[in-house]
């Protein structure tokens, strides 16, 4: 075993006597810090390759019956080379828009067949695909991804190459506008020399995206998607033996593409410190620091992820520390590793409070750093996050598939460390670690100049002689029955009500109070008070600090976290199921003796302040501050900012003494309920629950008045001026129905067809058809007393006017001008009734459906019987439905963008007077 103590040390301890140190106790205690019990994280697997070199892992779980699809690509924007970048990125668009064999669109047949979790991205090293669906409708998902990993040369035309360009440059401009949007393409391009295929940005730049000819298209897809050069990962409710059979029938016979060169590994290095400044309309100063550091395969990143959990991310963590609580230079701060297959880098991120000098905090960051690489982490630093690491892993094992599920982590592994099990060597590099190992790492990277901004023979392959007609489109079985588990209800000796929906499939539990408060209770000219109090609810207790909250936290492997919505307020705890018992101890006395600590309210209050300065300086953010009052009136008890921040008016005159009072009045148990979800039984539930919340007295909060308001006065234009963006957005919002109406089942269908999905009637109109706009929504909002309609929709500046006109057309054809019917009826009915096995796929999920259960007083058969009152809807209920919450005629809209650029246009639709806000709501005038 390799010895840690520096030679001075050993010296020392070789001329002690036994009584003063026991050998046998330090061999002990070096035992059990390299303990690792990698079962207890395995993904279970089986691994096939197919004769053309695609590789299949499969793990089985007949827990729920959904499939997570995950495909990983080993091709991203390295492969490209300068004046032809943004390829990769382009062609993952390209995946969407049908195949030779099925010439539709793959977001189309995904809501046809009720896929959730679903979506491809794109980064410097892969491309991925992933949908969940319910296991009838797999063998049509494996044909279709089939189908365009090898027949899509035929469906490359010039008008899709034009239309996805211009969806692409929307995206490119959507993250331009937002705050800090041009940070990470500048550093690249500073970090990487001109050469490396990491200097240059994921989605490419304008002109290479302009130049991309038909060929260079074609030419990217035949060399890079072949079979040879992907991974299929599948998890769910299916076996290995199965898989293979279905993945050899429809994938087989794709011929494999050419060998490919790839380079290993290329870690520059910058031969001097670099300085940047940067000119943007961001609310805050903010410093980033990186470093470059190894790549993916190298022990050392994992010693370097150590090092940013230490740094930053819990109250306890360095810089949070010191700079945030200690020093109060800064708001927020973060630290961590960008992995990278060639390379890496380390990122710290500062952003600072109003007033403060950027070199005084760069100074303190220094001083942290410079710290820990001279001393190193200690024990109980590193106990305390690798306990986070290894329990967030755990709960990352429930799901199957998306971003980090269990089919992505075996898809990563494979492709990036040549074997399904990589992540578990790293996670036992990160588990062993030793303090001086961390250190080491730290000294050996973290000390270089800074930005403050391996060939193997190719496998004898060849297709496979399958006899399969591609045209014929694979049937959809029957669809799988709902599981959602049983509503299981007690009581305790004080009144408060218990909820527990038991799921084993990971040995998790999460408990969360939801008390009957939220935004809507916030005392009359205080709004923000509830969002406050909450996020101060965590950092003091009676006898704890926030730094000894979060360490006990921390060591038993659990999370905690308090927030309101509008209706309610929670305080949720996420805790390994053997650590139950000792978790909920921790959650008592956050939830009955916050201390709402003096120090800590002045702090929180002045980054409340400084979130509602980033809400204003976000497009969307504007607009929705100013919505509810313009929709409620001024006094109404949801009339304030959507996201419950507050104002700056009102949040400065909240004293500690408010917080006090509001959760005195605010918390009781009668009125309150508890929501257990996850690997406990009710037997063992109710003991530790009565021993936790034993000193909670009986009582319940008051009631809440949610008066009605009249229909909302359309024909009124709301502009907010935001120079120079590249955007607009715009608002199209009315009051409609509040819930608990005969026709709720109804109106959500015809939302989710209307605006809530990729293929929705107004994303399909702005993004597909005009590429107009990267992502457009329309909704009813979650409400018990009356629901705001509402459409957001980002679109480039020169199609404001024309995006307004398209947005009110789809307004009144959902209210009526264009009722559903017919296919658009069949395939809207298919989405919601096929995507609903997967809705509860997560503990989380499970706890939304209980938080709705208690919020709009739902039975408890209600999602059990979910499903057949969904397939019990016919078009006319739906067109019905529609009529009742939908009223084009009292719309009101807020636009957001460059006054002098779109006012003109606006007011020539004449759809009201146009009336000038500020992003307060006050009104300009000329």
């Amino acid at each position: 075993m390799k010895n840690t103590l520096p030679l001075v040390l050993l010296v020392l301890y070789m001329q002690m006597p036994a009584a003063v140190f026991s050998q046998s106790k330090l061999a002990a205690k070096e035992e059990d810090s390299q303990k690792f019990d990698r079962s207890r994280y395995q993904v279970k697997y089986k691994k096939f390759v197919l004769d053309n070199g695609l590789t299949l892992l499969v793990n089985e779980d007949h827990n729920v019956p959904v499939v997570g699809v995950n495909f990983w690509y080993h091709v991203g924007s390295r492969n490209e080379q300068r004046g032809k970048t943004g390829f990769a990125h382009l062609f993952e668009h390209f995946f969407f828009n049908g195949s030779e064999n099925y010439p539709h669109g793959f977001r189309e047949a995904m809501d046809d067949l009720g896929a959730n979790n679903r979506n491809g991205t794109t980064n410097t090293d892969r491309t991925n695909f992933f949908e969940d669906v319910p296991v009838s409708a797999l063998e049509r998902t494996l044909y279709l991804e089939a189908d365009r990993m090898g027949f899509l040369t035929g469906r490359i035309t010039k008008e899709m190459l034009e239309r996805e360009r211009g969806v692409v440059q929307n995206e490119k401009r959507q993250g331009e506008n937002q705050p800090y949007g041009r940070v990470f393409p500048e550093i690249s391009a500073k970090m990487y020399p001109y050469s490396h295929p990491y200097s240059w940005s994921t989605i490419g730049s304008m002109d290479d995206l302009n130049a991309a000819s038909l060929q260079d298209v074609k030419d990217w897809y035949k060399t890079y998607y072949g079979p040879n050069n992907a991974v299929l990962a599948l998890a769910g409710d299916i076996t290995p033996e199965n898989a293979l059979q279905l993945v050899t029938k429809y994938f087989g016979g794709i011929a494999p593409g050419p060998a490919l060169t790839r380079t290993e590994k290329w870690i520059p290095t910058l031969d001097r410190n670099i300085r940047a400044e940067m000119q943007d309309r961001v609310p805050q100063t903010r410093i980033y620091r990186v470093y470059h550091i190894p790549e993916w395969k190298n022990r050392d990143l994992q010693y370097l992820s150590l090092v940013g959990d230490v740094l930053s991310g819990s109250k306890s963590a360095r810089l949070d520390r010191r700079l945030i609580n200690e020093k109060q230079l800064a708001t927020s701060v973060g630290a961590g590793i960008d992995a990278g297959e060639l390379a890496s880098t380390f990122i710290m991120e500062v952003t600072l409070k109003a007033g403060v000098d950027p070199l005084v905090a760069e100074k303190e960051l220094d001083a942290v750093v410079n710290e820990l690489i001279l001393k190193g982490p200690t024990e109980e630093e590193l106990k305390r996050v690798k306990s986070i690491s290894l329990a967030n892993f755990q709960r990352s094992l429930e799901r199957l598939g998306g971003m980090g599920g269990r089919s992505d982590i075996l898809a990563e592994s494979m492709t990036y460390g040549g074997s399904p099990e990589a992540y578990l060597d790293q996670m036992e590099v990160m588990a062993k670690a030793t303090p001086a190992e961390v250190k080491a790492a730290a000294k050996t990277w973290l000390v270089a100049n800074h930005y403050t901004m391996t060939v193997k023979p190719y496998p004898s392959i060849a297709a496979a002689a399958v006899k399969l007609d591609r045209t014929v489109l694979p049937p959809l079985a029957q669809a799988p029955e709902i599981k959602f588990p049983q509503v299981q209800r007690n009581k305790l000796k004080n009144g408060l009500n218990v909820v527990l929906l038991e799921r084993h499939s990971a040995p998790i539990v999460n408990v969360t109070i939801a008390a009957d408060a939220g935004y809507a209770s916030d005392p009359t000219g205080k709004a923000g008070t509830a969002s406050l109090a909450l996020d101060l609810m965590d950092e003091g207790t009676k006898t704890l600090d926030a730094f000894q909250i979060s360490n006990q936290l921390d060591l038993l492997g659990a999370t905690l976290n308090s927030f309101s919505q509008l209706d309610l307020s929670f305080v949720r705890l996420g805790a390994t199921s053997e650590n139950l018992r000792p978790s909920l101890k921790i959650l008592s006395d956050v939830l009955l003796n916050p201390s709402f600590p003096a120090d800590q309210f002045a702090l929180k209050k002045q980054q409340r302040l400084s979130q509602i300065g980033q809400e204003k300086s976000q497009a969307s953010g504007a607009a929705l501050r100013i919505l509810p009052q313009l929709l409620f009136g001024a006094n109404h008890n949801y009339s304030n900012p959507l996201s419950g921040s507050g104002y700056e008016t009102s949040v400065q005159t909240i004293q500690r003494a408010d917080l006090i009072d509001w959760h005195s009045k605010w918390f009781k148990p009668g009125s309150s309920t508890v929501i257990v979800t996850g690997d406990v039984t009710m037997d063992k539930l109710m003991p530790a629950l009565e021993e936790a919340f034993a000193g909670w007295t009986a009582g319940n909060a008051p009631a809440k008045n949610i008066a009605v308001v009249d229909k909302t006065k359309g024909g009124k234009v709301y502009l907010i001026d935001k120079p120079d963006a590249p955007q607009s957005t715009i608002i199209a919002a009315h009051i409609s129905e509040a819930s608990g109406q005969p026709e709720d089942v109804a109106i959500q269908t015809v939302m989710q067809n209307f605006g809530g999905m990729a293929t929705s009637r107004l994303n399909r109109n702005l993004r597909l058809d005009k590429h107009w706009s990267y992502g457009t929504n329309g909704a009813l909002m979650t409400a018990r007393g009356q629901r705001p309609f509402l459409v957001i929709a980002p679109v480039q500046t020169d199609k404001t006017k024309e995006s307004m006109v398209e947005v009110i057309k789809e307004i009144k054809g959902v209210a009526g001008e264009r009722e559903l019917a017919g296919e658009e009826y069949e395939s809207i009915m298919r989405n919601m009734t096929l995507r609903l096995p997967a809705r509860f796929s997560t503990l989380s999920a499970l706890e939304s459906a209980a938080t709705e259960m208690i919020n709009y007083k739902l039975p408890d058969d209600y999602w059990s019987r979910y499903a057949e009152r969904v397939r019990g809807l016919t078009a006319p209920a739906l067109n019905e439905a529609a009529k009742k919450y939908v009223h084009p005629s009292d719309i009101i809209w807020i636009v957001v963008g460059d006054r002098k650029k779109i006012e003109s246009g606006i007011k020539s639709l004449n759809y009201g007077e146009v009336i000038l806000l500020n992003t307060d709501g006050k009104v300009i005038s000329e």
